[in-house]
């Protein structure tokens, strides 16, 4: 059941829920209604039986009382003054019926009758004889005793019939109460009432669910409609048509809703002619295809317009890496040589004695600016000739420990840099060992030379999945985003007289040993470089 209210539509989710609750409200009004007209009836007749017998109490003589009480004799003149008061009760309060009663009650809750009316004796209820009543015609006949005034009971039942009670105390001259005026109102005309009140009730009720149905139906249907289009529209921008428009709608907040929706498709419709056009472009689907899409087409086309970009990329990049290789073996033909004489001839100049310091240092500074020369052409001669044929197993421990040897002199002389790292041992991985060296020592170096006013440099080597990870952390300048996305990049670097070479050549050796470099770095906090290689297999 819950399920099937689940998928209803929503109009109808909405009109029954609607429906629902105006039966609530009108069955509990309804309800309310009934309760306090009964009560209200109810006590119409109590007030009723109980202004008679206050008014009739007053009529009876307390002497005559006194003589019943003493001579319990029918033929008594006293009797028949009272009787006749009893009859009076009844023949002018229809639907009533009246007794003296004395004001004690025996253990059984009885009641002695001292003078009853004629309706009484039909029912069987003889004078100087005891009544079974009920509890709450005891109450009633206890509370009037107890406060000296009228009082009534509820309504009760008995077995001649369904009845209200009023009790009226009979005083002495010495203000002893002495008897106790019963004046009983047939409560049956209640039930009678509450049954055609139930009855007109149920009809009205019937009435009113009737309208509320028919004016839930049509309100909701006009409030609705503007949402009902917004599914509409939803359904037909699935099916592929941007071109749908809503309505703009009165309602403020449906107002903006289709605003919204217009301007989405309208969006949507540019985004997907883009698409076609990018599709024409690639040439995978034809010039005379329509422009609008279904979904899954699109998403599809998409995917394999990334692919193709990716590819494109792919193909961009390894036609910049040909050209720089080839530019790689032209400087090592044509540049290197002379730079070897020039340098050759340098060094035989400072070897010379009768030169001045100040001509030895220039030669030096000459010398130096040649070997960062031969260095750059060095990796140029990396990528034009890389050493993809020299692949062994390496124990990646080893490896960094070898590193951190070399480098922690580099370290301590340069700045005040404390070096730590963590390398579990058993790790090996496959690559080749020089060039595996070469991309450390480079990514250490750089991690140095970031830390300008000292600081900690760590490296650690680990496994993770099918790699062995040798992470190196520094907490050096950091970069941003734009500066970590054009790492090993040609010709971008972020030292001053750097050449982004280096980088690029530890991006290409990793790539050929079929593993990957991930960078993590923040502004002004540092920077981790994680360089995945493949583990060896056994």
């Amino acid at each position: 059941m819950k399920d099937q209210i689940k998928n209803l539509p929503l109009f109808r989710k909405v009109l029954l829920f609607s429906f629902l609750i105006s039966i609530f409200v009108t069955v509990f009004t309804a309800g309310i209604s009934f309760m306090v007209e009964t009560r209200h009836l109810e006590k119409q007749l109590t007030d009723r039986v109980t202004d008679m017998a206050s008014l009739w109490s007053s009529v009876i003589e307390y002497k005559d009382v006194e003589k019943v009480k003493e001579y319990q004799d029918p033929s008594d003149p006293a009797y028949k003054r009272l009787q006749h008061v009893i009859s009076l009760v009844n023949e002018k309060a229809a639907y009533s019926n009246a007794s003296l009663l004395m004001p004690e009650k025996s253990d059984d809750n009885s009641v002695k009758l001292l003078v009853t009316s004629k309706s009484s004796k039909e029912m069987g209820l003889e004078s100087f004889s005891f009544y079974s009543a009920s509890d709450d015609f005891i109450d009633g006949l206890t509370e009037a005793v107890q406060k000296r005034s009228t009082a009534s009971s509820k309504v009760y039942q008995d077995q001649f019939g369904t009845w209200i009670s009023a009790f009226s105390p009979i005083v002495d001259s010495k203000g002893n109460i002495i008897a106790i005026l019963c004046i009983d109102i047939d409560a049956a005309v209640l039930k009678s009432i509450q049954r055609d009140l139930a009855l007109y009730l149920s009809g009205l009720f019937l009435i009113i669910i009737f309208l509320v149905y028919f004016v839930l139906k049509r309100g909701l249907k006009k409030v609705l409609e503007p949402i009902n289009d917004i599914i509409s529209g939803f359904k037909e921008v699935s099916s592929g048509n941007f071109n749908v428009k809503l309505k703009p709608s009165n309602q403020a907040d449906l107002g903006i809703l289709s605003e919204r929706f217009n301007f989405m498709t309208t969006r949507l419709a540019i985004l997907f002619e883009r698409l076609s056009a990018t599709s024409e472009q690639f040439g995978t689907v034809p010039r005379n295809t329509p422009s609008s899409h279904r979904f899954e087409e699109a998403i599809g086309e998409m995917e394999h317009i990334m692919e193709r970009t990716k590819i494109l990329k792919e193909l961009q990049r390894a036609e910049k890496m040909n050209a720089i290789g080839q530019l790689a073996a032209s400087v090592a033909h044509e540049i290197r040589n002379p730079m070897t004489v020039v340098k050759g001839f340098l060094q035989i100049f400072l070897a010379k004695e009768e030169m001045t310091e100040e001509e030895k240092m220039y030669i030096k500074l000459m010398i130096d600016e040649m070997d960062r020369a031969e260095t750059i052409i060095n990796d140029y001669l990396s990528l034009a000739k890389p050493d993809i044929e020299q692949v062994e197993a390496i124990n990646a421990g080893e490896l960094a420990a070898g590193v951190i040897d070399l480098m922690n002199s580099y370290a301590m002389m340069s700045k005040n840099i404390s070096v730590a790292s963590e390398i579990s041992e058993g790790i090996w991985i496959q690559g080749n060992a020089s060039e595996l060296k070469q991309v450390l020592i480079n990514i250490y170096k750089n991690g140095i030379e970031a830390m300008k006013n000292g600081g900690c440099l760590s490296l650690s080597v680990s496994t993770e999945g099918i790699y062995g990870v040798f992470e190196i952390s520094d907490t050096g300048i950091g970069m941003t985003r734009e500066e970590m996305d054009r790492l090993g990049t040609a010709f971008y670097s972020l030292k001053e007289k750097g050449t982004g070479m280096g980088l690029l050549v530890c991006y290409q050796i990793v790539d050929r040993m079929k593993g990957r470099i991930e960078v993590n770095s923040e502004k002004g906090k540092g920077t981790v470089f994680r360089i995945f290689i493949p583990l060896a297999i056994d």
